[in-house]
């Protein structure tokens, strides 16, 4: 069977622009869902340890029921957003392909950036045309509905870790990855699928509650609007060099800035390096005080979350105590499994690397992996005051580095819980499928990677931060770090 495309004509005040419609029969629709139950039901390794079996069956069954002839492709993403972010894994990625993607992204958006802030929305970096609005308004209302009912919908269809609502927050004030995550995808899904928006706003500076409604524009129109008008660049956590390492000697501390954990040989230092070299200056010049900041690190490589470990923990250490997999033969899932060869459906585990734990689960049998064995501590191990900067977006590896620290060193944790669940994170290696006539992509983890040394800690929780930090509206504008403060307060009163 084959998607329809329906093509609607638009007017608006710059001409006629065509807008392609991904449209799915009742049929397709049925089957798509099929896909992506049977996938679920088989490749992800803890399915149901937020909600049960019947919670998920009744999902499907109200989504079944949604179609009565047929759907839009759209209505059909947010469906399938949904039904994923009950399973709780922030490594379960919808992901839009082809012409729906194309639908996605050619959307007409709201024409400023959003905050939130105490479970509010808030207006920065106006780049409507005529730019009436001051930063730090806070908006009422959308196209009639109240900002509140816009967020507790928008979460709905938010996948991340467990019980953390931090993740949640950031995530809706992401402005690149626009196909999967943000604000913008998550409205149109979700909420409203205007290309104007009645926006209900009260002024920072006076109060005063207003209305007005703003022509949408396009992502790359906005994009371009806030680098002329205000010289930000939406990308340039991808371009600032990573690790970072500054030495404060006068004041005894040092702050090492590890925004990413993926290696861009173009702009990145060699991570290896940066890190023997910072160690050992720290240890030549006494500096007793280290502030590790994780913020905004979305994770990635395990050899960076092991080198870093090795230079904080003087014990030797792993990263995990075991790796479990769902599945050793996928075969059945051959027909919507991507980017995988077919000779890779099926693991080659003739040394019995991996050891059947359940019906569906295998755990591993020895330490074949790096991440499975003992460690050893470097010899420029830091033994002062550590102090680590983390938030919703430190995820993935980042996470799991911070939960690792907390459990074997005496860090103090600054800012808001960590992205990730401190028991361990699912990730590491995708089963991709694409759903076969929607063709969205859904990237599912099929390994469980359970933390080394347990510490008691709340189930489905991130790290949480010693000191809590919660940013007004009046702490953005003024671009403050209260994290940082928080820190340099600590230690320069001590």
């Amino acid at each position: 069977m084959k998607i329809r495309i329906l093509f609607i004509c638009c007017f608006c005040s710059v001409g006629v622009w065509t807008q392609a419609q991904v449209l799915l029969s009742k049929e397709q629709a049925q089957e798509d869902l099929h896909w992506l139950q049977t996938s679920l039901e088989y490749v992800h390794p803890r399915l149901y340890k937020y909600s049960e079996k019947q919670t998920f069956d009744s999902l499907y069954q109200i989504a079944a029921e949604k179609i009565k002839v047929g759907i839009s492709g759209l209505d059909f993403l947010s469906i399938v957003s949904q039904i994923n972010a009950q399973v709780n894994c922030g490594h379960l990625y919808t992901i839009p392909q082809f012409e729906l993607r194309e639908e996605v992204l050619n959307k007409k958006v709201l024409p400023f950036y959003v905050r939130i802030s105490n479970d509010q929305l808030y207006i920065i970096n106006d780049c409507s045309r005529n730019q009436q609005l001051a930063n730090g308004a806070k908006i009422l209302s959308i196209n009639g509905k109240t900002a509140k009912a816009i967020i507790n919908t928008i979460k709905k269809g938010i996948a991340t870790d467990g019980y953390i609502e931090s993740r949640k927050n950031r995530l809706m004030e992401r402005y690149f990855f626009y196909a999967f995550h943000g604000f913008d995808l998550y409205y149109h899904l979700h909420v409203d699928r205007s290309s104007d928006f009645l926006v209900e706003y009260e002024e920072i500076n006076n109060n005063q509650i207003k209305k007005k409604t703003f022509p949408g524009l396009t992502i790359e129109e906005r994009k371009t609007r806030l680098s002329d008008i205000y010289k930000l660049d939406e990308e340039a956590w991808f371009k600032n060099p990573s690790p970072q390492f500054e030495l404060f000697e006068d004041q005894k501390y040092a702050v090492l800035t590890l925004q990413r954990s993926f290696q861009n040989d173009k702009i990145d230092p060699d991570f290896d390096a940066l890190l023997n070299d910072a160690f050992a200056q720290l240890k030549e010049k006494g500096i007793k005080n280290l502030i590790l900041d994780l913020r905004n690190n979305e994770g990635g490589s395990e050899h960076q979350q092991i080198e870093l470990l090795s230079y904080l923990n003087d014990q030797p250490f792993k990263l995990y105590q075991n790796i479990y997999l769902s599945n050793l033969d996928f075969r059945s899932l051959k027909k919507v499994i991507i980017e995988r060869d077919s000779v890779d459906l099926l693991f080659n585990n003739d040394d019995e690397y991996m050891r059947k734990f359940s019906n569906n689960l295998w755990v591993n049998n020895y330490e074949y992996s790096r991440s499975l064995r003992l460690q050893t501590p470097k010899k420029n191990v830091f033994k002062g005051n550590l102090f680590v900067l983390i938030n919703g977006y430190t995820f993935s590896s980042a996470a799991d580095l911070a939960a690792g620290i907390k459990k074997t060193t005496n860090a103090i944790f600054i800012g808001e819980e960590s992205g990730g669940t401190f028991e361990g994170p699912t990730g590491g290696n995708s089963i991709v499928i694409q759903l076969p006539n929607s063709q969205i992509m859904v990237r599912i983890s099929p390994n469980i990677q359970t933390g080394y040394r347990y510490k008691k800690h709340p189930i489905g929780r991130g790290v949480l931060p010693d000191h809590s930090i919660i940013y007004t509206i009046e702490d953005v504008l003024k671009k403050k770090d209260l994290e940082m403060e928080k820190v340099l307060e600590m230690i320069l009163r001590n």
